[in-house]
């Protein structure tokens, strides 16, 4: 092999390689930021975040301690940040908007909203739920439901001890 086609090769090897590159250093600054905004509702509240999942448009955190559970998601219209102290809640339970379509002779379930319902212990309050998907603002779901149930057994585990 001459000099020539390493010198080629190397180039079109950079070429190919360099967006990716790009792609994945932005995706991971943009989870470094949510990770951050989710910090500073916790540091507003004296808390400090123990576990925690970033997904595509929203990240949820928890102090195991204080027993809060905290929320930051940014769309293209709004940015929510919320807290929850779960001193104040019953129970979390996953709540899953749907419809069903026909689809080669049997009906399939399309996934519309899926939300983590907190459910307070005095009965006078609302309900709160946290939107973790809405099919009006992403196409398709990118582990939403299962960070959903998982956090919903999380809250639930901590609220029995």
């Amino acid at each position: 092999m001459d000099i020539s086609s390493i010198i080629i090769t190397a180039i079109f090897v950079a070429v190919c390689t360099i967006p990716f590159v790009l792609i994945g250093r932005k995706n991971k600054k943009k989870k470094k930021e949510k990770l951050q905004s989710l910090i500073n509702i916790a540091n507003q509240q004296n808390a400090t975040i123990s576990k925690s999942e970033v997904l595509s448009d929203y990240v949820i955190g928890m102090d195991e301690v204080k027993k809060q559970v905290f929320f930051f998601k940014k769309t293209k219209d709004s940015v929510i940040e919320d807290y929850i102290n779960l001193a104040d809640i019953k129970v979390t339970k996953v709540k899953n908007t749907g419809r069903a379509v026909a689809y080669n002779n049997s009906n399939q379930s399309i996934i519309e909203k899926l939300e983590l319902v907190f459910i307070p212990l005095d009965k006078n309050r609302k309900e709160i739920a946290w939107e973790f998907y809405n099919s009006d603002d992403s196409s398709q779901l990118s582990g939403e439901l299962q960070s959903a149930e998982e956090w919903s057994n999380r809250i639930n585990e901590s609220l029995r001890n």
